[in-house]
Parts: C-alpha cells; sequence; structure tokens
C-alpha cells in the first residue's frame, strides 16, 4: 500500500508550484483554470515536466481521481451557492462524487485506485495532481468538479454537464484523442441519469504559453499538464450548482452524489474495457526522466487505503 501523503510531501521538493486558484467567499467559480504559466513563462514553449510516466510497470489498471477545491489559507475554494437557507460547497461536494466514485470501482473491478487528496480541508497545487496520476502510471486520470455561471442560475444554458479536456491536432494528438473519447464516455453515462450533456469544451491558452512543439497548450490546467505528462486526462463537471434544477436534483444529497460518483465510475470502467493500459509514449526527451524520489517505482498489488 502506498501512504499518499508522503507521496505528496516527497514529490513537493520536486516540483514547481501552481498558481491556485481561489475564489473564496463568491458564488461565480470557474474550474481551476489558468492564472499563470504551466512550466515556463507566458510567451514561450513550456520546457519539459519534471516528471514523466515512463513505463507502466503494473498489470493492473490504474485510475486517479482528483476531487477538484479544497481549502486555501482556511478558505475554500470553488464555486458556492446558497439555495433555500442551505449552503453548497463545491469542494464539499467534488469530495464526496470522488470517494464514491473510488469505492465503486473498488468494489466492481480489480483497478489500482487513488486519490490526489484524502480530505476536503486540503488544496493541492495543480500540476503536482497531474505529477502524482504520472508517478503511479495511471490509465486515466479524472478531475472531478461542480460548474457554476454568473447570474445565480439565470445565464442561459447554463446546466447540465460537460468536460474540460485537451485540444486534438497539435502536441500529443493521439493522447488528446483518447483522453476524449474517455470524457464522452463518462459524460455518456451522467446523461443516461438525467443530465444535460454540455459536451466537451475545449480552449486555448489565454496567456501565449506552447508546448514544446511550438503548438499552443490547453487553458485549462488539468488537461495541460496530462498532455505534458503524457497520460489521458481531463475535468469532468457535474452540473451547475448555481442553477436551481441541477442543485436540486444532483447536487444536494448524499443519494444524488452517490448516483453521480458511481456514473463516473461506470464510464471509466466502460472505457478501459475498449482502450486497456495506456500505451502512449511521450514524444519529448524532457518527459523520459525517471520518477520524482519519494513517488513509488511501480504501482502496489491493491488500491491505496
Amino acid at each position: 500500500m502506498i501512504n499518499f501523503k508522503n507521496v505528496l510531501t516527497a514529490s513537493a521538493s520536486a516540483l514547481l508550484l501552481a498558481t491556485i486558484i481561489s475564489t473564496a467567499a463568491i458564488t461565480t467559480a470557474y474550474a481551476e483554470e489558468e492564472t499563470g504559466p504551466a512550466f515556463a513563462p507566458p510567451i514561450t514553449k513550456i520546457s519539459g515536466p519534471e516528471i514523466g510516466p515512463g513505463a507502466n510497470r503494473s498489470s493492473k489498471l490504474v485510475v486517479v481521481l482528483d476531487p477538484g477545491h479544497g481549502k486555501v489559507d482556511g478558505h475554500y475554494s470553488g464555486c458556492n451557492f446558497e439555495y433555500n437557507g442551505t449552503k453548497y460547497y463545491e469542494d464539499e461536494i467534488n469530495m464526496k462524487i470522488s470517494t464514491y466514485t473510488k469505492k465503486y470501482l473498488e468494489e466492481n473491478t480489480d483497478y489500482a485506485v487513488y486519490l490526489t487528496k484524502d480530505s476536503v480541508e486540503k488544496t493541492v497545487p495543480l500540476e503536482q495532481r497531474a505529477a502524482f496520476a504520472a508517478s503511479v502510471h495511471a490509465d486515466l486520470f479524472v478531475s472531478q468538479h461542480v460548474d457554476s455561471a454568473p447570474g445565480n442560475g439565470v445565464t442561459k444554458n447554463a446546466y447540465g454537464v460537460s468536460s474540460m479536456a485537451p485540444k486534438t491536432g497539435r502536441f500529443n494528438n493521439e493522447l488528446a484523442l483518447q483522453s476524449q473519447e474517455a470524457a464522452n464516455t463518462i459524460l455518456g453515462q451522467l446523461s443516461s441519469i438525467g443530465l444535460h450533456n454540455r459536451g466537451l469544451i475545449l480552449r486555448d491558452s489565454q496567456n501565449g504559453t506552447m508546448f514544446p512543439d511550438g503548438s499552443l497548450a490547453d487553458y485549462y490546467a488539468i488537461p495541460r499538464y496530462s498532455q505534458m505528462y503524457g497520460i489521458r486526462g481531463f475535468i469532468i463537471e457535474h452540473g451547475f450548482i448555481n442553477h436551481t434544477s441541477d442543485l436540486t436534483l444532483y447536487l444536494s444529497t448524499e443519494e444524488s452524489y452517490k448516483a453521480l460518483g458511481e456514473a463516473d465510475a461506470k464510464g471509466i470502467i466502460e472505457y478501459l474495457k475498449k482502450a486497456g493500459k495506456s500505451t502512449f509514449t511521450p514524444t519529448t526527451e524532457a518527459a523520459q526522466v525517471p520518477p520524482v524520489e519519494g513517488a513509488p517505482a511501480s504501482v502496489p498489488a491493491g488500491p491505496a487505503a
């Protein structure tokens, strides 16, 4: 068994810390987005990450789940919304969804399943989440979120599920295609329980950051770092916390969190049954460096506790 807390502590010293987006005490927040450069200043090419996925040494399928946001300096990050006297926080909902996804996967598969954190009280820097997924040779890395929009639920079409995924037609195109297919598979499972499917959200860097091949990087941190580390990775948004229909039907009860988590798990299983283990090999020399000090040399025989 691997103690994730120890892995993060050992990994932190070898990794660049990304800016953490905090939206405490406000209603509107967006998926953890581009607040600064990924691995290099804006308008320059990104240098290679300090950790690469290497060869996947385990026969088990490996899934890393990322409960988005957490507490920053004692304050909640992510979006929040008050309805009928009850305040709902994105990071708390994300943690519940991820926990149910992990539980379902462990009960119904022999996958090795990890969370990027074990408490809603924690916030893990963005690139460190993808670095951990790479260090355990993840076959799929899913960052789980809840959406929000300006206007307290009155913004047109601001409801339903979506995925921030990497764009195709540029750096590591094959990997981007795989990530998009996996994301669409999970969205299909979520729509099967009644949620409106908004599809993929593909967005370019707004500060001019480029991948090593000179192509424009992705805007959202999780897809961008996943592309850099050579792992299938994306964000899933589970409805809008400030859209009253999404909130009351899907984001306000333990039963609904369980349904969302299990839908994610079923989508993960559906995709991995078809795609299998990732065989993608990064083409940049920088992505082939050894794992960060303190990370496991191989995936343990069983999933993390």
